[in-house]
């Protein structure tokens, strides 16, 4: 379940509320008493390089809970094993950004949050990061719906953003009328873009190829084939072979095209990006 299901089936963000102050003596008591058991699940991990089991990333949950106290999603979670990615970021994601938080606690929230993300479905996998090392949620993107101009749109933004941040993008896409803009939508919801880039229109202006009315269209545009076609239809009148006696097969053409370009299907246009 994620932010991009229908209304009514998915959960709300729920942020720590404002005015408590994440106890970090419990956590790291905790921490002290579980790490252990989370150490070996950690190591479980990265030898069969997936992401943590269920009763790892519930331990997990336990020990970052005892920072917001018993009715916190984590606690829950760690109680239960019941809860949502985007019930839970928002608590890990405020221990995740404290100063207070040392580098052990940060490496159990990537964990935490990794797995929550793959357990989801909602992430775009680990493709910017060595699978030897420690996930990291920066390089982690996330599926995630955003409401604009009131309309839903699908981008992809770092794992290691929370509510607000999110909040700021939806006004960045407000200003840059994204509602009106298909090819920016396409370039968007691509699963290697982020919406969290620095400068999402200078890094569309670089990738965008071109709009067109058809996959055919495109292949003309960004290929030789109408060269190869001049050439064809050349070879022909010196064979003294009627042009209609042969028939392109584009197919194996578009297979090598989308290996250069991503092609988008949006609204009956094609919108091509470079791979």
């Amino acid at each position: 379940m994620n932010e991009h299901e229908p209304d009514g089936a998915r959960p709300e963000a729920r942020p720590p509320r404002v005015g408590d102050e994440p106890d970090f003596r419990r956590l790291e008591v905790a921490r002290g008493r579980f790490g252990q058991m989370i150490a070996e699940g950690i190591t479980t991990a990265h030898t069969e390089q997936t992401e943590i089991d269920d009763g790892t990333a519930r331990c997990i949950a336990h020990v970052l809970g005892r920072a917001h106290g018993r009715e916190s999603a984590l606690a829950d979670f760690g109680r239960t094993g019941e809860g949502h990615y985007l019930t839970l970021r928002d608590e890990y994601l405020d221990l995740y950004g404290d100063e207070r938080a040392d580098a052990d606690t940060k490496e159990l929230i990537d964990w935490l949050g990794t797995y929550l993300v793959h357990r989801e479905n909602t992430g775009t996998g680990r493709q910017f990061m060595n699978e030897h090392l420690p996930p990291k949620l920066e390089q982690l993107l996330v599926r995630t719906s955003v409401t604009v101009g009131g309309n839903r749109f699908i981008v992809n933004i770092p794992a290691s953003w929370d509510s607000g941040e999110v909040d700021g993008l939806i006004e960045t896409l407000t200003d840059l009328q994204l509602p009106k803009d298909n090819a920016l939508q396409a370039f968007l919801a691509l699963p290697d873009v982020s919406a969290g880039t620095d400068n999402i229109m200078e890094s569309f202006h670089e990738a965008f190829a071109g709009t067109y009315s058809s996959e055919e269209d495109a292949l003309r545009a960004l290929s030789p084939l109408e060269e190869w076609e001049t050439s064809l239809a050349d070879w022909c009148i010196d064979q003294g072979i009627e042009p209609e006696a042969l028939d392109w097969n584009y197919a194996p053409l578009l297979e090598r095209l989308r290996g250069i370009y991503d092609l988008v299907e949006s609204e009956g246009r094609i919108h091509a990006f470079v791979a």
